[in-house]
């Protein structure tokens, strides 16, 4: 594996820290003829934004149109924490130690997770929606305090997890009644992946799917390397979010997702605690301030930006040699960068 550049913010100035504030892009692409059509809507508790190029308005309109309705059903259809949808049904049963008839593409997907946590170490493990119901992080609004340490340890006692689950003739079982499943992180990968399978159906040459700074370019070429086809990412400063500091280059058919500590947490006696939980301690992870990763798989990328993060220092480079992951960025509390050789030369830009 080749050696990752390990920087300071003085380095290279403090314009990169914009690339990893999800939330906080402003997009530019080439100047094409029609102009885009660009629509935003919200959906899994974000703003998405959909930018198509070199497409007749109405042919746009309808992509736009069928990509809306699909996410408005996979929030539905997925969300932990709202009655009717599959996985609120199988937390149900789950809980009530009783066996559920799920749909095939509920089924691939969770196994999907499945193996996918498993090279994590559970690390990244969508099973531990009890232990964020614990912190309060199902809700909207997170106020603290946080839970006693009786209570994470009893938690830690059951160790619930994806691995629990087992499959047999379309039914899902668990063998503990504690997993409560939750897909937030990396269900937005889901949904850029299928969002490009859309885009493709409706013949779109070119698009950009912004899922509340988790980025998904797109190009019915699958072999497109023209660079007049990449999208130049404009990142904010987040001190100063109205003007843009740094560019990054995202060629055709990548995802751009990050995850950070930085954006849902609480404040409680003078303590910040993050939203993003470590399995291992049922504590908030407070290594890394964020995880930027660069992959042409939406769902790859968006779980090992949750991954990495948690890893933290001691962790973070097997997870890379597991995944043979190229292309990443990883900034720690004390603002030092760690940036992957590979990922370097797309940092195009930064200003003082």
């Amino acid at each position: 594996m080749q050696p990752s550049t390990r920087l300071t913010t003085s380095l290279i100035t403090r314009g990169i820290l914009g690339l990893v504030l999800a939330g906080l892009l402003l997009l530019s692409g080439c100047q094409t003829t029609p102009p885009p059509v660009v629509q935003t809507f919200y959906v899994f508790g974000t703003e998405v934004s959909v930018h198509i190029y070199d497409t007749p308005s109405p042919q746009a309109q309808k992509a736009i149109h069928a990509i809306e309705q699909h996410f408005l059903a996979m929030h539905q259809a997925w969300h932990a924490w709202e009655p009717h949808g599959w996985v609120y049904q199988i937390n149900q049963a789950i809980a009530q130690d009783q066996a559920i008839e799920i749909p095939a593409d509920i089924q691939a997907f969770i196994q999907q997770t499945q193996q996918l946590s498993a090279r994590t170490h559970h690390l990244f493990d969508p099973g531990i929606g009890s232990l964020i119901a614990l912190w309060g992080f199902h809700q909207r609004d997170w106020q603290g305090p946080p839970p006693d340490l009786h209570l994470r340890q009893a938690w830690l006692d059951q160790r619930p997890s994806i691995a629990d689950l087992a499959f047999e003739q379309g039914q899902l079982t668990s063998r503990n009644t504690e997993v409560r499943l939750d897909f937030g992180g990396n269900l937005k990968g889901l949904a850029v992946q299928q969002a490009w399978s859309i885009l493709q159906d409706h013949q779109i040459p070119r698009a950009l799917l912004n899922l509340g700074g988790d980025l998904g370019s797109f190009s019915l070429d699958t072999r497109d390397k023209n660079p007049h086809t990449n999208w130049t990412i404009k990142l904010r400063d987040p001190q100063q979010p109205e003007r843009a500091i740094a560019e990054v280059i995202l060629p055709a058919n990548m995802a751009l997702f990050t995850s950070g500590t930085y954006q849902r947490y609480f404040d409680w006696q003078g303590q910040r605690f993050s939203h993003l939980l470590n399995p291992n301690t049922a504590a908030p992870a407070d290594s890394f301030a964020s995880v930027s990763v660069w992959h042409p798989d939406p769902v790859m990328a968006d779980t090992l930006a949750t991954a990495l993060l948690i890893a933290g220092p001691n962790g973070w480079q097997a997870l890379v040699a597991e995944f043979e992951l190229s292309h990443y960025l990883l900034i720690d509390q004390q603002n030092q960068l760690i940036v992957s050789p590979a990922l370097s030369p797309w940092l195009v830009k930064t200003t003082p």
